[in-house]
Parts: structure tokens; C-alpha cells; sequence
């Protein structure tokens, strides 16, 4: 019994490692996997949501002035987000042009090089394995692939706390010269962190590391001289863009940006993104499907797992914190926790690699089933959307509206026949079928139903000379890139004029001579019987239309 037990504990502290060449190999075939679900068809769809538009608007209008300092939007000073985000999509517009490819490619990169960072670290901690079973589930997982695919900063921030962290780790194990450069390493990331999205990053990296540090005793590690160079390099960084936007503007940047878009976005609902406080944990489950359930048996060797100082350690770390801190913010948006993703794929990517080597248990047999069950609900559930989208199906394209069943399938007859390996590619290729599906079958469709370029492309194009756009939309602003800045700025507001109601129109147009408005076509009859005003219909989309807006003479 006792050599049992010893065999057994043997087989969980050191795991059966692949070959160099092998691991390799794997470690290119995820890197191709993760550039094909980030990138494929990156381009097709227009600017998504309220804020992407806006983002790449301002980095337009910085690559047009040559001004990299003053963020402005739409000719307004605007001061929701750091510089990096606009430099980078600046640098995209220079090599590509000014379109959605260039000002989504940096968040292509950086979520590369996070899957890379995570693949890289784990194999420099001699395991290979798990290296290999992070990295997929972390180019895999739902909510990565979506946040990669946007003009936001949250990839980016995930990808500088990933490295701020990762060296900050390395530097504890190292000694000497290394550990100075990997401190330093690590001091310049959460520079990058804090340019991404502002004090958040310094905030996250600072408390995740001092807790493991302080559980795993490894604060004694931590040199002045290490901390000092680190501040230098910090400082060096986050100054090149904190330094002379402060010198340009001085309090009015510290009262919009820090005071508005810190303190009072974390204590307050103003921005109007309320939510329940256990809201974060429902975005952690579902934002890492199709893997979710691997978190059960990872859960259960929690206790062992805390008894080390293990970089799987860190991950539990880091993945709490960031999910505690912003569980009780008053404004909740699932981007807010997407750097807990990496800490979360070292996790459940444990648990991969023990499903690759055949490792059997309660839990983890439970989590395969339950995973080539949510498989099927995803290959079922995305057969049912083509269809309530009415998209043509003949042909090749009955295939792929198919293929993400057939992986689900391959995947649970793989389980049934024990073999495990063709269960987890499977599991991802379901991922990756859905991705390519849906470029193909999907995008074409919903082109006029996610976003607002058709339209915006018509009002910007019947614009008279001198004439603006104007909003009487609520969270709509894919007009501010697509009329190239052409919009109707409010500097008391801080932004673009979005009227939510006609008294403000008619404010508006004391100004103007004529606004073509952009609004749903539920206000087009009181606009056009309103005594006050002219109105002349310009372009339709769906539930939207522009029309142009002029008070009576």
C-alpha cells in the first residue's frame, strides 16, 4: 500500500515530458492555431460596438494631425484612454492604411505574443507539457479570441501584465545579473500596463505579485538595487506619454482621466455599466469554453498546488485577484477581467496535459464528459443561428455550416474509444471550425447587423462642405471613423454630440445650419412633424436612418 501511495504521488509531481523536437513541433502547431483564430477574416466586419469605433477614430485623427500626445476625438480633447492602444493602431494605418485590419492588427500581435509569453515561460520552468496544454487553451478559449479580434485596449493590457508577471516570476528564481534584467523586464511591462489602460495595470501587477511573493516567502529576493533600476525603467516608460500630456494639459487631464476614468468608473454607475457582484465569475466560466469544466479538477488539487511557490501557484494568484478587485467595481464590463485569461490557461492547461498523457480520476473523467457534451451544444447551437439567420446553405457551405458538429462529434467518439490526445485536438479544431464557419457563412450577414458602416458610409458621403453628423442614438459611434472626424463635438461633454432627445437637436442647431442626423427610425415621425424643423431623408439601414436636419426659416 505504501509503495502505492509513493507510485501514485510520484506520478503527480513529475510528469512524463515530451521530446524537444515533439514539444516543438506542438508549440508551432498552437502559435498556427492562435494566428488563424485571431486573424481570419479580421477585416470583413465593420467597427463593433461604441467604443471600437471611437478608439480607432482617435488614433486616426493622431496619424492624420502627426500629434501623438493630445488623444482628441472628433476634434475634442478626449481623455478616456492611454496613448498605446492609438500609437500602435497609428502604426497599423501607416502600413496597411486606414481601414479595420490596421486598427485591429496590434491586438493580433500582442495576443500572439501573450499565447507565445505563456508557452515560452512554462517550457523555461521545464514543463513542456503543460506548456503546450496552456498555450492551446489559451488561443482557443471564447472570450480570448473575441478580445483579440477588436480595436480594444484589454489585449493589450492582458498581454503587459502577462510579461510584467512572467519576468517578476523569473526574476524570484534567478540570481544576480538575470534577476536584475528580468526585474527590470518586469518594471518596464507594468510601464506598458499602465500606457495600455492606465493605473489599473500598476494596481494588478503590484498586488498579484507582493501576494505571492509574501505567501511563498519570496519577498526576501527582492533587491533595492533590482527596485530601483526597475522604477527608473518604469518611469522611463510610462512617462513617455503621462509626462508631456500632464505638461500640455495639467488639470484637466487629472480630472478627466484619473478622476472621471478611474476613480469615479470603479465607484459610481455613471458610465452605465452596473451588474451583479458575482458578474465576473460568469464571464471567467463562459469566457473560457470550451474548456471550462477542466477548472473542476484543477479546483480539487488546490490545496496541494498553494503548498509551493510554482509558477501554477502565481496563475491561482493571478487569477483571483483581478476577478475580487473588479467584482466590486460599480461598473462592470467582461473586458475588465480578461487578464485573469493566462493565469486561467495555466490552470486548466494542467489539466490538459494530464488528459494527453492518459491520466485517469473522478473529476478530470467528469470534466471530459462534460466538455464533449458542451461541444455538441456548441456544433448544435451554431447549425440553429445559421439558420435563424436565413445564410444560404448548398454545397461546400452545408459543409462548413456542419463542420463544427463533426469536430464535436470526432471529439466525443475519441473519448468513447479512449483516446484522449484526438479529444483534446478535437476539442480545439471545434473552436477553430466555428471561427472559419463563420467568416465564411456568417459575416456576409451580419455586415449590416453588427455594425454601422453601410449607413455611415452614405451620411459621410451626402455631407455638405462644413456640415457634421449627429447622433440621436444611444452607444452607437461607428459614424465618428467612418465620416472621418466629421461629427458634431460637444466640449462641455467631452465627446461627440449624441442628443437623446429632440430639445437637444434644437440646442445643436443654433450652431449649425444643418446636421444630418443619424437616429433609429422610431424618431424619424416626430423629427419630420416637430414644427421647428426641416427634415430630408438621406439613407436607411435596418432599424437606422440618417436624415438631414434644419430649423424652419
Amino acid at each position: 500500500m505504501l509503495a502505492n501511495s509513493l507510485q501514485a504521488r510520484s506520478k503527480i509531481i513529475v510528469e512524463p515530458q515530451p521530446s524537444a523536437k515533439h514539444a516543438l513541433y506542438s508549440y508551432l502547431a498552437v502559435l498556427a492555431a492562435s494566428v488563424f483564430a485571431f486573424s481570419f477574416g479580421l477585416g470583413r466586419l465593420g467597427f463593433l460596438g461604441p467604443d471600437e469605433p471611437r478608439y480607432a477614430e482617435v488614433a486616426r485623427e493622431m496619424f492624420a494631425s502627426g500629434d501623438y500626445i493630445s488623444t482628441r476625438l472628433c476634434g475634442c480633447l478626449w481623455f478616456e484612454k492611454p496613448a498605446l492602444l492609438y500609437w500602435l493602431s497609428a502604426l497599423g494605418y501607416r502600413f496597411f492604411g486606414v481601414n479595420e485590419f490596421a486598427a485591429r492588427f496590434p491586438t493580433i500581435l500582442v495576443a500572439i505574443a501573450t499565447v507565445a509569453m505563456v508557452c515560452a515561460a512554462l517550457n523555461a520552468y521545464g514543463r513542456r507539457g503543460l506548456a503546450v496544454g496552456a498555450a492551446l487553451v489559451l488561443a482557443t478559449a471564447g472570450i480570448v479570441i473575441a478580445y483579440a479580434r477588436v480595436a480594444t485596449p484589454d489585449m493589450i493590457l492582458t498581454a503587459t501584465i502577462t510579461a510584467a508577471l512572467l519576468s517578476g516570476f523569473q526574476a524570484c528564481r534567478s540570481t544576480g545579473r538575470a534577476r536584475t534584467i528580468y526585474w527590470t523586464l518586469a518594471f518596464s511591462s507594468t510601464g506598458l500596463a499602465v500606457l495600455a489602460k492606465g493605473l489599473v495595470g500598476i494596481v494588478l501587477v503590484s498586488l498579484i505579485l507582493s501576494f505571492w511573493m509574501l505567501v511563498t516567502g519570496k519577498l526576501r529576493t527582492l533587491r533595492w538595487r533590482d527596485s530601483l533600476i526597475g522604477f527608473v525603467a518604469f518611469t522611463i516608460v510610462a512617462g513617455s506619454w503621462y509626462g508631456p500630456v500632464l505638461w500640455r494639459h495639467g488639470w484637466s487631464f487629472v480630472e478627466e482621466f484619473f478622476i472621471r476614468h478611474h476613480f469615479q468608473r470603479y465607484t459610481s454607475n455613471e458610465f452605465g455599466h452596473p451588474q451583479p457582484v458575482y458578474f465576473f465569475i460568469i464571464v471567467a466560466v463562459v469566457g473560457l469554453a470550451p474548456w471550462t469544466f477542466f477548472l473542476i479538477p484543477a479546483s480539487s488539487r488546490l490545496r496541494s498546488v498553494l503548498r509551493n511557490d510554482s509558477l501554477v501557484t502565481l496563475a491561482w494568484v493571478w487569477a483571483a485577484i483581478p476577478l475580487l478587485f473588479f467584482s466590486f467595481s460599480e461598473s462592470k464590463l467582461p473586458g475588465y477581467i480578461l487578464p485573469i485569461f493566462p493565469a486561467l490557461a495555466i490552470i486548466v492547461g494542467g489539466e490538459i496535459e494530464r488528459v494527453w498523457n492518459g491520466e485517469t480520476g473522478r473529476e478530470l473523467s467528469v470534466a471530459k464528459w462534460l466538455t464533449a457534451l458542451a461541444l455538441i451544444g456548441m456544433g448544435v447551437g451554431f447549425v440553429v443561428f445559421t439558420r435563424s439567420e436565413s445564410v444560404s446553405i448548398d454545397g461546400m457551405r452545408a459543409v462548413l455550416d456542419a463542420l463544427p458538429i463533426i469536430a464535436a462529434l470526432v471529439a466525443s467518439v475519441a473519448l468513447v474509444l479512449h483516446r484522449y490526445r484526438i479529444f483534446v485536438v478535437s476539442t480545439a479544431g471545434v473552436v477553430l471550425a466555428i471561427v472559419l464557419a463563420a467568416v465564411i457563412l456568417l459575416f456576409p450577414t451580419l455586415y449590416d447587423e453588427v455594425s454601422l458602416k453601410s449607413l455611415s458610409l452614405k451620411a459621410a458621403a451626402a455631407l455638405r462642405p462644413g456640415e457634421k453628423i449627429g447622433f440621436y442614438l444611444k452607444k452607437e459611434f461607428a459614424p465618428v471613423f467612418y465620416a472621418e472626424g466629421r461629427v458634431l463635438c460637444e466640449p462641455r461633454r467631452g465627446g461627440t454630440f449624441y442628443a437623446l432627445h429632440q430639445e437637444m437637436v434644437n440646442d445643436a442647431l443654433q450652431a449649425e445650419p444643418s446636421l444630418v442626423l443619424i437616429t433609429d427610425t422610431k424618431w424619424r415621425e416626430g423629427l419630420e412633424n416637430d414644427s421647428r424643423f426641416t427634415t430630408e431623408f438621406v439613407a436607411e439601414q435596418g432599424d437606422s436612418l440618417a436624415l438631414r436636419v434644419s430649423l424652419r426659416k
